[in-house]
């Protein structure tokens, strides 16, 4: 993957959604998604209590830009400027490995959109970013989110036992992932 892919923010557009890059002017926005208990559940923060936390987060995502580590898009309905989600895609080894996370409003689950923008995601690491690997943790009872990886083509790999602190104990995580050979098998 050469470098030139940071110069500019890559905008992704499909059918229904635009996934482009989070700006100070959204933390409101991020704030509202990860303030909802429901959508945080088995994260590994906390519910946000400010809008500081937002603003600070964006800071985050904009300086792992900068820094060539990770890409976070903010997700929102085509023509309409406020983000209902966000994905993320860090490079942990170039060429070799990403790590893939996302978050979505709780009002717009079940609706395929975070389907849509995994597609378009890992369309991206594999063709432009020219990753051979995707994968992604979830803890094992976050049955929604292992259900929309596997229909993104991710396989189950093992349990990571108590791998993550969230909620004041620690949870067992899922490893699934996806492989470049696997994608370009699938889209024949």
């Amino acid at each position: 993957m050469g470098d030139e892919i940071f110069n500019v923010f890559p905008e992704i557009n499909t059918e229904r959604l635009n996934l482009r890059e989070i700006k100070q002017e959204d933390a409101e926005s991020i704030y509202k998604i990860l303030s909802n208990p429901e959508v945080i559940k088995h994260d590994t923060f906390e519910v946000f209590t400010n809008i500081k936390q937002a603003e600070g987060l964006i800071k985050c995502f904009s300086d792992a830009f900068i820094q060539k580590r990770a890409i976070f898009w903010g997700i929102s309905l085509k023509n309409q400027p406020k983000i209902i989600g966000f994905c993320k895609c860090e490079i942990e080894v170039p060429k070799v490995r990403a790590d893939l996370g996302y978050d979505l409003g709780h009002e717009y689950w079940n609706m395929g959109i975070m389907t849509e923008t995994l597609a378009a995601v890992i369309e991206f690491a594999f063709k432009t970013l020219d990753i051979n690997r995707i994968e992604a943790t979830v803890s094992t009872k976050n049955y929604s989110s292992i259900r929309v990886l596997e229909k993104s083509g991710f396989v189950k790999e093992g349990i990571l036992r108590e791998r993550c602190y969230m909620s004041d104990s620690c949870h067992d995580m899922m490893m699934l992932s996806i492989l470049k050979k696997e994608y370009c098998i699938n889209l024949k």
